[in-house]
């Protein structure tokens, strides 16, 4: 055997330990940050997304809140630059839109496509991360405070349209503070949460879609 082969095969063996010490390290933040969101049962926050598309030169802004009842009831309310609002309870969906100012209602088993946006929205959203090692690489960017970004692998529905989802978390673990979703096309979309109420009561008009209901 050359040197030049003991070389390479001893550089295939370091990254090849580096890269299951980093899987190990990744996989006990995310059960330490499921751990500890697990003890949050209600979540009130206000939030701003931004969102660049690659053929804008200005961002597009939009401002809301969001109510979370583990484990079944969310609730999304965009108050502008337009009014819309989205409750889901178990596998329903009901929407509102201020320019139709008509209430819609579907279930997620009729709708697989949206179904699968809804069950990542809720691992991102309820906590449940360690489960997606299966379907995402994970890199720790930041352990203090702590920032991961997960890239889909090849198997994940999602590998096709996102490059990558960079989550930055509160300095309590207990909560997100932003997350950065990448697509293939350049495209991205920044939610930032503030504002943010953790195990208090929501009341029930946050489960209406309607503002005026509120």
């Amino acid at each position: 055997m050359s040197k030049d082969t003991v070389k390479i095969a001893m550089l295939s063996l370091g990254l090849l330990v580096s890269h299951a010490y980093a899987a190990q390290d990744a996989s006990a933040i995310l059960l330490r940050l499921e751990a500890k969101m697990s003890g949050v049962k209600t979540i009130e926050a206000d939030f701003i997304q931004e969102k660049r598309l690659s053929v804008f030169s200005r961002p597009i802004i939009i401002k809301g809140k969001i109510f979370i009842q583990k484990p079944q009831l969310f609730s999304w309310h965009v108050q502008s630059p337009v009014r819309y609002s989205m409750f889901l309870k178990e596998d329903v969906i009901k929407q509102w839109d201020e320019e139709s100012d008509q209430i819609q209602q579907f279930s997620l088993e009729r709708n697989p496509g949206f179904s699968m946006v809804i069950a990542q929205m809720k691992v991102w959203f309820f906590g449940a991360y360690i489960s997606l090692l299966k379907d995402y690489d994970v890199k720790i960017i930041s352990e203090e405070p702590v920032i991961l970004e997960f890239t889909p692998l090849q198997a994940n529905p999602a590998f096709g349209l996102m490059q990558d989802v960079r989550v930055s978390f509160e300095k309590d673990e207990r909560y997100l503070h932003q997350i950065a979703i990448e697509e293939k096309n350049g495209d991205v979309t920044t939610l930032t949460f503030f504002a943010v109420k953790l195990n208090m009561p929501i009341s029930p008009f946050a489960w209406e879609l309607k503002p005026d209901a509120q």
